[in-house]
This record gives C-alpha cells, sequence and structure tokens, in this order.
C-alpha cells in the first residue's frame, strides 16, 4: 500500500485534466450554459443603482457558479477512476454513474457554507472539507447514500486529514493566484468604469472560477482513488472494475 501524498494526488489530477481536457471542458460549459445566457441576456446598463449593477454582472453569477461546481466531483468519479488504470470511457456514462454522488455534494456544499457563517467559520468549513472530501466520489465508487457516503468518506480520510488539508490548502492558493493576476493589474489600472468593462471582468473571473472546480472535482475523485489505495488497499485496476 502507498500513503496518500499530496504531491502524488496533485500530480495526477493534472495527468488526468491534461488527458481529459476536451470532455471536461464539454461537460463544465454545459454545466455553466446558464451563465453564459445570463450574461448574454444581462443588461447593465440598465441598472437602477451601482449595487444593482453589481449584482447582476458579478455577485449571482459568482453564487451560480459554485453552487454548479458541486455537481463536478461526481460527474466525473467515473471517468477520472478509469482513466487511473488506463482506460478511456464515454463522459455520458461518467455523468450516469455520477448521480449518485449528486446528493453527498450538495449537502457538503450547504453545510460548509452554513458553517462560515458561525464566529470561526472558515476553520469549521476547512474541517469539515477535510473530513469530507471524498463523500462525493466514495458514493459513486461504493453505490452509497448520502449519509453513508458521509461516513465512509471520514472513515477514509482518518488519520490523512492534515495531507487532505494540505492539498485544499494548495488548492486554493491556486485559485488566488489565478484571481490575483488578473484582478491586482485590473483595479491598479482601475478598468471598471462602466457596467461593460465590469461584465467583461465578471466573465473572466466565472472562466477562472470553472476552470479551478473542474480541477477540484478531478482531485476529489483522485484522492478517493489514491485513499482506497492507501487504507483499503485497493489497486486502481481492482476499483474501476467495480463498475463492470
Amino acid at each position: 500500500m502507498e500513503q496518500f501524498k499530496i504531491s502524488r494526488a496533485l500530480g495526477l489530477s493534472f495527468k488526468s485534466c491534461f488527458r481529459n481536457f476536451i470532455p471536461l471542458t464539454l461537460l463544465a460549459a454545459v454545466l455553466y450554459s446558464p451563465i453564459l445566457i445570463w450574461f448574454v441576456a444581462s443588461k447593465p446598463d440598465e441598472a437602477t443603482d451601482l449595487d444593482a449593477m453589481f449584482n447582476t454582472v458579478f455577485m449571482y453569477p459568482i453564487y451560480f457558479t459554485i453552487g454548479v461546481s458541486t455537481l463536478l466531483p461526481p460527474l466525473v468519479t467515473y471517468r477520472v477512476i478509469q482513466e487511473l488504470d488506463g482506460r478511456t470511457v464515454p463522459i455520458w456514462t461518467s455523468i450516469k454513474f455520477g448521480l449518485r454522488g449528486v446528493l453527498p455534494a450538495l449537502f457538503l456544499a450547504v453545510l460548509t457554507n452554513v458553517a462560515q457563517q458561525v464566529p470561526g467559520g472558515g476553520f469549521v468549513s476547512s474541517f469539515l472539507t477535510c473530513i469530507y472530501f471524498v463523500a462525493a466520489p466514495a458514493a459513486v465508487g461504493e453505490k452509497l447514500n448520502p449519509f453513508t457516503a458521509f461516513s465512509r468518506s471520514a472513515e477514509l480520510t482518518k488519520g490523512r486529514r492534515w495531507g487532505i488539508f494540505g492539498l485544499t490548502f494548495l488548492l486554493g492558493l491556486m485559485l488566488v493566484g489565478l484571481l490575483l493576476i488578473w484582478i491586482v493589474p485590473m483595479i491598479r489600472d482601475g478598468s471598471i468604469d462602466s457596467a461593460s468593462s465590469m461584465l467583461n471582468h465578471s466573465i473572466a473571473v466565472v472562466v477562472i472560477l470553472g476552470v479551478f472546480q473542474t480541477f477540484t472535482g478531478v482531485a476529489q475523485a483522485v484522492s478517493y482513488a489514491l485513499l482506497r489505495q492507501d487504507k483499503d488497499g485497493v489497486s486502481h485496476a481492482d476499483l474501476a472494475r467495480i463498475f463492470d
């Protein structure tokens, strides 16, 4: 058995994203298409005040992006697990199997967001994320109901939560870095001077979030496979055959 390692999880996640670039991009494009429609249909110039314009072209799309992103981990789990075993499967098959993990993914998103509303909520949310990081992939890979999936994730991550924390921390740094590369020059140059420029920057932020959440979904599926190998001695080949 090989112990779960952050470097291995990141390396396999990048490799999986590269090998599945086209299907992952198409899946993300379908999931995020309502946001693009919203951008096309929105008329920020007609907003009654600055707050209304900001909500229309920035806050509402961001909220939707974060909400939709919860669907990605379960929907890509089957594809990623098969790819780790050297197989290529249709993305539609991955979506079909991934429906098992939608409820655990949504429950985790609600749980962590509610936790953030209490004092010290950021730490509580991070703690819960480390425990239940692989709940959605576990539901997909082991045909578990939402509550059992949470219990299974707690079991798999036990003793490995610092590693999960390190992984999520690095993922967060990646997101902050991407956003700063785009936003800092924008603020410094004062380029948000109209509704249209704000809309353009909002689209860029949504794209960055979409890319980040897609990678995070792959990282969750990879982490599940590595934890199964680490804790249960289940090889990638054995895990891939569970779906047969």
